[in-house]
């Protein structure tokens, strides 16, 4: 049941990118002396699952023939993620 769960997730470059940011601000938040709370989460699990919530409501809400680019855009963020330091994730994701 898992694997199927997660190659479902990994077929969608959104939810991965939900993941991979969650993984990044993991590995960062600590060097920034922040707190989930400061991320607007409780937890690494609680943002992943936001993320994934929130992109669940709008693949629904955005037309099907949109869907391919909304997906090629979460693949270029990923990729930018990759790319991307600490710092560059701090001015993106704290106050």
């Amino acid at each position: 049941m898992f694997l199927l769960y997660a190659l479902g997730c990994a077929s969608d470059p959104c939810k991965a990118l939900c993941a991979n940011v969650a993984k990044r601000l993991d590995g960062c938040r600590e060097d920034w002396g922040a707190s989930w709370e400061d991320l607007g989460a409780v937890s690494k699990a609680d943002l992943r699952q936001t993320c994934q919530d929130e992109w669940g409501i709008t693949r629904g809400a955005i037309p099907s023939r949109q869907i391919p680019e909304a997906e090629a855009a979460c693949d270029a963020a990923t990729d930018d993620l990759a790319n991307a330091s600490c710092d560059e994730l701090r001015v993106l994701y704290l106050p």
